[in-house]
């Protein structure tokens, strides 16, 4: 592997201490010129060089603070966000994003039936005058007077809307919820998928290092060189494609927290590192010294929190609440006539009378006694019912195959953390030390880290396939495991 500026510097010094007769272009050559790694090794002549003035302590003390300073400037690390953990990701997006807004909205428009339900008939201006015929001259108002179990039915209807919209909002809440989840998720894979790629792209650089140092020995061909730089260019092209995938992942979560796109973002790496046997507890891996709760239940747990089946429960109340209130309108609301009445003496007479009137005018429900409402509501009341045990039938089999799925890949990141990942890495490390003292071939090698990184990949994958059956089983049992 090449050497850094200030190994080369330091080593360049201590080679001109030490030989004391050569001079520091002898030792730039043995250091630096190095034969190409795509064509034979012959014995290369450095031509004399003029002789360099002897090199001062306080001149070597100054290159290593140079040294120091140049690495103090390059390696300092640039400040990072805080890390995001999952539920901060949950608060956050419930309190900016959009759709929130727009679904918290909703409830200001259910309880705009109470407002609705509490509205009355106006009353009507009543004037007569018979100026010519009778000589009487009317003028009043018509009052509609309304039974009070209307006003009754119609509250207990808006009551009922209310809270089926508020489970309706608690429903796109949760949807949102398990959006956030698996956006969170896939940038945590997404960047530990970076970090496997990074490190394969180390690897294969180190490969073609010793490569090209044994095709100067001659104890290998070309080919093995050309063999790990193909090698190294693909690790590159994946590693940048990975960088990609991070950014595209940030940006999303980013987006669905209600933030700029571009913002800073930074979320914690799986604790359970490829080659360590150590099993932690983290929020998108299984806590294997906790049981899971078996599949009966899950069932019964679903079947009392399933939002979809409160929502369509609370359906059928909200219109057997609406059948009441049609049943309240078969008697229709009359009309109270109050008014002042002056009646003349024809054709010129003095007024002869000066008082009051009152009548009602009643509608007779005959012709229509809400017979169409009252078969619209009773048909959807037997529809949703249907709807109901429909909805059962399907918590069931979302709760079932969400709850075996995630039990084979609870197994599956069990057996990559027990034994599989630190078998595969050793074997990569074991093959890369065999082709470096001459025991294996470079193909046997390439297919060890490329076999290394696959099972890294599959352990990633178990673990997106973990939280995928994690977060369906959240959503089909209606909270949070």
């Amino acid at each position: 592997m090449p050497l850094n500026l200030d190994q080369k510097l330091k080593t360049l010094i201590a080679l001109w201490l030490i030989a004391g007769s050569s001079n520091l272009t002898d030792a730039v050559s043995a250091q630096v010129i190095e034969p190409s790694p795509f064509k034979s090794a012959p014995a290369t002549q450095v031509s004399p060089t003029p002789e360099v003035p002897p090199v001062t302590p306080t001149v070597i003390e100054q290159v290593e603070k140079d040294m120091e300073k140049t690495g103090a400037e390059t390696t300092k690390p640039k400040e990072q966000p805080s890390l995001l953990g999952l539920v901060n990701a949950f608060n956050e997006a419930l309190l900016k994003h959009p759709r929130v807004a727009s679904v918290r909205a909703q409830l200001g428009i259910a309880k705009a039936t109470y407002a609705q339900a509490l509205t009355f008939p106006n009353p009507s201006l009543l004037i007569y005058q018979g100026i010519r015929a009778e000589a009487t001259y009317q003028l009043g108002v018509s009052l509609p007077i309304e039974p009070p179990w209307k006003l009754v039915f119609r509250l207990l209807v808006s009551r009922q809307q209310v809270k089926q919209t508020d489970l309706e909002i608690l429903n796109a809440l949760w949807q949102l919820r398990n959006d956030v989840r698996r956006t969170y998720l896939e940038l945590v894979v997404a960047q530990e998928t970076a970090e496997t790629l990074f490190e394969l792209t180390e690897l294969s650089r180190k490969l073609l290092a010793v490569a090209g140092k044994r095709f100067q020995a001659g104890d290998v061909p070309e080919l093995d060189v050309l063999k790990a730089r193909l090698a190294t260019s693909q690790a590159d092209i994946d590693y940048t494609q990975g960088q990609q995938r991070v950014v595209q992942a940030k940006q999303q979560l980013n987006i669905i927290m209600g933030r700029l796109y571009d913002g800073p973002l930074n979320v914690p790496r799986l604790p359970t590192h490829p080659f360590k046997l150590t099993i932690e507890t983290y929020q998108l891996l299984p806590d294997f010294d906790k049981p899971l709760a078996s599949l009966k239940e899950l069932l019964a747990i679903a079947v009392q929190n399933r939002l979809e089946l409160k929502i369509v429960n609370q359906a059928i109340k909200t219109t057997e609440a609406k059948l009441k209130s049609t049943y309240g309108n078969v008697w229709p609301n009359f009309q109270m006539n109050v008014g002042r009445s002056t009646t003349g003496n024809p054709p010129n007479g003095p007024k002869i009378k000066n008082g009051y009137f009152i009548g009602i005018t009643q509608e007779l429900p005959s012709l229509n006694i809400q017979q169409g409402d009252i078969a619209k509501f009773k048909s959807t009341i037997k529809q949703l019912r249907f709807e109901l045990e429909a909805q059962k039938n399907l918590v069931v089999s979302q709760v079932s195959s969400a709850y075996q799925r995630l039990l084979a890949a609870r197994e599956r990141i069990r057996a990559y953390q027990e034994h599989v990942l630190a078998d595969s890495n050793e074997v990569a490390r074991l093959a890369r030390r065999s082709y470096e003292v001459g025991q294996s071939d470079i193909t046997a090698t390439l297919a060890a880290q490329q076999a290394n990184v696959q099972i890294r990949s599959q352990y990633l994958d178990a673990v997106r396939s973990y939280q995928a059956a994690f977060t369906d089983l959240e959503q089909s049992i209606g909270i949070a495991l």
